[in-house]
């Protein structure tokens, strides 16, 4: 899969999470309309049935204030009676618009003649109608028979002045004039200046999101869910470009490897072959130590390969042994020494640890050491200078291998323990391996209870060091 599809996927795949997150925004926003328009609707509800029971009240009132006779009453019922009669059969006859206008004014004309009879031309005194005791029993009950359970304030307000003649708690008096919902109170009263109710809902917003808590809470968690699968995916398809890249890299450099020796000791047994080679004892011998030079390259080649293999295998164990680290460096300098001789560098060592001894498996311990030297002898281009230190820290020692080479960046840094990872070198392919060794060094050290760090400046060298406990079971912290 190459870059340019990699990154379309990302696009495409960027573009959808965006459009999928919208469009849920959308239905979570249409969601709060939605429920928005149903709360307003309960509290026109609630509050319309507040202003009938008042002016029910308020009739009630009007008929024991009055001393009306039985007859009077007996004839304003029937009255009422032959208005609704009149009215029912207008609506059979209902037929189009107009006729439906002349009905509401012909209802509109029957009720102002009916509260006509039972007021008699008296003044509408609100003071002694409305009994603030009872508005507030009654918006109470009405408003939670609906479902609202949230404060409210209400207030009503004279339209001659524009002023408060009754306020719940004072408290609110701007948001009830302002944002408030609006209401006629006694509309149907002939005055010249009518009154109104107004109520206010403070926590309206946090009632709304409340109710729909669950809604909204169910469409975050998708979004979050859709948005981590993004980035796993993203992080897959990323890591799998680059694990092909490098299993590639790794097989070329393998194939390389092999093919050199395998090459050099086809050559050599050809040349044994021949006679005339046979009987030079001087020129068969360094034949043959050629071959034998081949022949441990291969079967170096091969130990890392096994070496990698190994530690992933579930029945890998440690043969821990009290070990001399002092010596154990020796043996590998010993071994390596003169590969960096070669180069016309050197190895410097520092052995300032008083207590060299721990409890680890000597050989897995010495592949570390070999691997640690052995790379800061590739990565050193003109005569090395490798210095080893080791120290006593905590309860166990630090062992360092620095070099004066190339250097790691910053960000290659985090990748260099990474299995099959190699520095990247540009078109220069002039150092081997294959990314396993220092892979293999971490998962060693951890293996032993330590730790590894490192710390490099391009073009400046790198520091690598390796904190093993004595015991080789307890993890500590390392300081670079």
């Amino acid at each position: 899969m190459n870059k340019n599809l990699i990154n379309l996927i990302i696009v495409v795949v960027s573009l959808v999470l965006l459009s999928l997150t919208a469009v849920q925004l959308y239905w979570v926003k249409n969601a709060i309309s939605i429920e928005r328009a149903n709360f307003e609707n309960k509290v026109n509800t609630a509050v319309n049935e507040v202003i009938d029971q008042l002016e029910k009240l308020k009739n009630y009132k009007t008929f024991k204030q009055h001393p009306y006779s039985q007859q009077q009453i007996d004839f304003m019922l029937r009255s009422i009676d032959s208005i609704n009669q009149e009215i029912y059969s207008n609506i059979i006859d209902l037929e189009g618009f107009e006729d439906i206008n002349k009905m509401i004014r012909k209802t509109t004309l029957a009720q102002e003649a009916i509260f006509e009879m039972i007021d008699q031309n008296q003044i509408f005194d609100i003071d002694k109608h409305l009994d603030p005791g009872i508005l507030d029993s009654l918006l109470h009950k009405k408003i939670i028979d609906q479902g609202i359970n949230t404060m409210f304030e209400y207030g009503v307000i004279s339209s001659s002045n524009m002023k408060m003649v009754i306020n719940k708690s004072e408290k609110y008096s701007n948001e009830l004039e302002k944002e408030g919902f609006v209401f006629s109170l006694y509309p149907y009263e002939f005055v010249e200046h009518p009154y109104f109710l107004t109520i206010y809902f403070p926590y309206e917003t946090r009632y709304l999101f409340k109710q729909m808590a669950s809604i909204i809470f169910i469409s975050l968690i998708l979004i979050v869910i859709i948005v981590m699968l993004f980035i796993y995916v993203i992080k897959v398809i990323v890591w799998q470009k680059r694990l092909s890249e490098m299993k590639s890299d790794f097989i070329n450099n393998m194939t390389h490897e092999i093919k050199t020796p395998i090459s050099t000791i086809s050559l050599a047994c050809e040349a044994l072959s021949d006679n005339e080679i046979k009987k030079n004892k001087l020129l068969s011998d360094n034949y043959l130590k050629v071959i034998n030079d081949e022949n441990s390259r291969l079967g170096g080649i091969a130990e890392k390969i096994l070496q990698a293999a190994a530690i992933e295998n579930d029945n890998f164990k440690l043969k821990r042994e009290k070990a001399d680290m002092h010596e154990l460096i020796d043996r590998v300098i010993n071994n390596i020494a003169l590969q960096v001789e070669v180069k016309d560098g050197k190895i410097t060592c520092e052995y300032k640890a008083t207590k060299p001894f721990i409890n680890c498996d000597k050989m897995h311990i010495a592949s570390v050491i070999t691997n640690l030297v052995d790379n800061a002898n590739k990565y050193s281009p003109r005569k090395p200078e490798i210095l080893i230190e080791t120290e006593n820290y905590i309860d166990g020692i630090k062992i360092c291998v620095s070099d004066n080479g190339v250097g790691i960046s910053n960000e290659n840094q985090r990748k260099v323990f990474d299995k099959l990872y190699r520095v990247p070198t540009g078109n220069i392919h002039d150092v081997k391996g294959f990314g396993l060794g220092l892979s293999y060094v971490k998962t060693i050290v951890e293996l032993h209870g330590g730790k590894i760090t490192v710390d490099s400046e391009l073009k400046k060298g790198s520091k690598f060091c390796i904190f093993l406990p004595a015991s080789g079971k307890v993890k500590q912290k390392i300081k670079n």
